[in-house]
């Protein structure tokens, strides 16, 4: 697994092992159709003119098909975690042919190439027809819509498609993978690029789903009967998304244009002064250079430093990142252009043959035209990662924490394999420390290395607010569980109302970060008026009260591959009003439900069953609860922040610090919401490096018994994983719907062990 500080040679090596113990059967090409029967190790194939096709297990909960050419030699995909183990199975003979059956399902190929994939009842979920020579495979299905393509703005309110190529570009991300009622998810994989995009595609007519691919096709299938099940198996073969920085979980103040050191410390100073929450800033050019290289010509600019500091915001660069730490708790990211802009280097690497053809492409999505030709890096290429790397490193010696990745859409690959070079170079400074960037766009499986992504340049305007959620879900859907977006929009200018609001959507995003172009307003709260400054200081704050459930659940996903970001057609699969909606989300046990219109409406709808009003918000003083199986309207105060829970859900909340070094500032609070029995497991650790990877965690199990009225806890694992930061005294905070009062224990000490039992005679009408 791929994970910060990771050496590309230890990539390599399990590259290697994946390779070499992967079931690939390869037969001579003959005129006739023929099939073998499973083979010793576990695989089939079948030969079809001038294409073998072989079928075997690979990882957990995945089938892979190869379509090959005779002769030529298979590929492995950097989407799939080459250190996965694949699962048990037994090789039969059958109606379908040939086969192999695991837990999952079963996989048979037949003699004229075709496949049919059954789920783990015999129950037939896809048929593929007889392979042609004409580069396309057809699967049966009953869907004219499928999940998981990801999106760009014209698709972010809807979550099916019936078509996707994959694409990376500015404001868009598309895969290779979608999720099918059917009852399987597919990932096909081809082993080469159009730039930013692969020579592969699919399509649904609602009676065939086509795979256009060109000469040669890896296609890894996943019996699943529901959306949850489906992204579980694909996240199994993809690789465990890596537990990002405790810090990451909070938030971040980013611009382009960043004037000077002293008002870099300005703006430090007043996040702190006014009670902002706040853990990280990031920089644009301005940090490394002192001017941009959109212009320069494909020969650069001789006095050009890529690998520098500008010494208008950094002269003594080291030092002031330190005392930002020491002083301010505020740790520093840099962005990053997957490009060189120096003359005397650009010679060196153009020497070695280490630069793209092409350049970035321009524009948004659709991209325009293009830039920065014959200067962009080739990451694929092993050498190149291990002289970035090099070039790289002295940056996490002097205090850099985080990587800021844009512009990488100059080959489908390029994130994927730059993230690696800076892993590679972390690791080398800090072994240990764990790995995070930002990146503008993804490929599956780069989050098992910590990398998460953005949304891209998107607009200051409501449209594209009301987009963000929906962009979100998409790409979560698509492979990358970490997703935040420019809040406030980075081109044009923000105003009040609409940046508060985007600040309220971002309280409930896995990444949360402002961001704004050189020419707009910076999205400092203080800027835009007392009432909106007021409404976002409470929205921070929400966000850092949530920081134990946040943490919680990455650990949650780390463990089970069980994305906690999900959208109500996953969580309410037989709610038909509830499929098409994406401006309302599931955060764990959490219905976000924010406001994303100009006149503050709201229109909710509520799936059955009972609900409450989240708690957590400052003005919460009795217990509100409403009848779901409806859906309603309102208006919204500036500050109000609508959030809904379902009765057992138990809520780990922090008192409100102004930063993640500040845990755990006082007594955890447990809000449970009576009704149901329920129960949640509260995890710690260091925060800063890979020792949970290890087991190096804490683990506190809560559960609510509802007939008792007592919540009860344990702790097992380390417990001296999280050290200072770990809490050490609870209290209770319940909600009934009997009653308008809510209750609220004594703290007490956590220890190993403990419960907290409330009376029913504390119910007051």
């Amino acid at each position: 697994t791929l994970r910060g500080g990771t050496q590309t040679q230890g990539y390599a090596m399990a590259l290697f092992r994946a390779l070499v113990g992967a079931t690939v059967l390869l037969i001579r090409r003959s005129a006739s159709a023929t099939s073998s029967p499973a083979s010793a190790d576990g695989g089939v194939q079948a030969q079809l003119g001038k294409y073998v096709i072989t079928g075997a297990v690979r990882g957990p909960s995945a089938f892979r098909v190869r379509v090959l050419p005779a002769g030529s030699a298979p590929f492995e995909t950097p989407m799939v975690d080459p250190s996965v183990t694949d699962a048990a199975s037994e090789s039969f003979e059958g109606d379908d042919g040939p086969g192999i059956r695991t837990a999952f399902g079963s996989l048979a190929i037949a003699a004229d190439g075709s496949f049919t994939l059954r789920g783990p009842g015999g129950e037939v979920l896809t048929r593929s027809k007889p392979l042609s020579d004409a580069s396309e495979l057809q699967l049966s299905t009953k869907q004219k819509a499928l999940y998981g393509k990801g999106a760009a703005p014209p698709d972010a309110l809807t979550l099916t498609c019936d078509r996707a190529k994959p694409l990376v570009c500015n404001r868009a991300t598309y895969t290779p993978y979608y999720y099918s009622a059917d009852g399987y998810g597919a990932l096909g994989a081809v082993n080469s690029t159009q730039e930013a995009s692969l020579p592969l595609e699919y399509k649904t007519n609602g009676a065939h789903i086509t795979w256009a691919f060109g000469e040669a096709l890896e296609l890894y299938l996943f019996p699943a009967p529901t959306l949850v099940g489906g992204t579980k198996a694909y996240y199994d073969l993809i690789g465990r998304p890596a537990v990002l920085p405790r810090y990451a979980f909070g938030f971040g103040a980013s611009r382009w244009g960043w004037e000077g050191r002293s008002y870099m410390e300005d703006v430090i100073k007043k996040f702190r002064s006014d009670e902002y929450p706040i853990d990280y800033f990031i920089t644009d050019f301005e940090f490394f250079a002192t001017e941009t290289d959109y212009n320069f010509l494909p020969a650069g600019k001789g006095s050009y430093n890529d690998f520098g500091w500008n010494p208008k915001l950094f002269d003594e660069p080291q030092k002031q990142l330190a005392e930002y730490r020491r002083n301010y708790n505020m740790r520093m990211a840099g962005i990053r252009k997957p490009r060189i802009g120096n003359t005397q280097t650009l010679n060196k690497i153009r020497s070695k043959g280490w630069v793209l053809p092409n350049g970035e492409p321009g524009g948004g999505y659709p991209p325009e035209g293009h830039y920065a030709d014959k200067r962009c890096l080739d990451f694929s290429n092993k050498d190149v990662r291990f002289w970035y790397a090099g070039h790289m490193a002295h940056y996490t010696t002097e205090g850099v924490d985080f990587w800021w990745n844009d512009e990488g859409e100059t080959n489908y690959w390029t994130y994927h394999f730059w993230n690696i070079a800076e892993s590679t170079a972390v690791g080398w400074k800090a072994p240990g420390k764990r790995f995070f960037s930002l990146n503008r766009a993804f490929t599956p499986g780069m989050a098992r290395m910590g990398a998460a992504v953005w949304t891209g340049d998107v607009t200051a305007n409501w449209e594209d607010l009301r987009g963000t959620p929906g962009m979100m879900l998409n790409w979560v859907i698509g492979g990358a569980p970490y997703v935040g977006c420019d809040i406030g929009g980075f081109n044009g200018d923000t105003n009040g109302p609409l940046l508060t609001r985007w600040m309220q959507v971002g309280v409930f995003m896995p990444i949360m970060r402002v961001h704004s172009v050189i020419s707009a307003k910076p999205h400092w709260p203080w800027l835009f008026g007392e009432v909106p400054a007021r409404a976002i200081r409470l929205a921070l704050e929400l966000r850092y009260r949530l920081l134990p459930y946040h943490y919680s659940l990455a650990h949650k996903l780390y463990e089970t591959n069980e994305p906690w970001i999900r959208p109500l057609a996953m969580e309410f699969p037989d709610d038909a009003k509830a499929a098409g909606i994406v401006t309302q989300w599931m955060d764990g046990d959490i219905m976000a439900s924010p406001v994303v219109r100009q006149d503050s409406n709201i229109d909710i709808h509520l799936p059955e069953g009972l609900w409450y009003a989240l708690g957590a918000h400052p003005k919460a003083s009795m217990s509100v609860v409403v009848q779901g199986g409806q859906s309603f309207d309102y208006n919204a105060s500036l500050d109000f922040i609508p959030a809904f829970v379902r009765p057992g859900t138990v809520l780990p909340l922090a008192p409100v610090v102004q930063h993640t070094e500040a845990l755990p500032g006082g007594p955890l609070e447990v809000q449970v919401y009576a009704g149901a029995d329920g129960a949640f497991d509260l995890v710690e650790d260091d925060g800063e490096t890979t020792a949970y990877s290890s087991g190096k965690v804490r683990k506190t199990a809560f559960k609510w018994d509802d007939s008792a009225r007592t919540l009860s806890w344990n702790i097992t694992g380390d417990a001296e994983a999280a050290g200072s930061k770990a809490f050490v005294k609870v209290f209770a905070t319940l909600f009934d719907k009997d009653s308008r009062h809510i209750l609220e224990s004594e703290p007490l000490e956590l220890g190993s062990a403990g419960k907290i039992h409330f009376h029913q005679r504390d119910l007051l009408p």
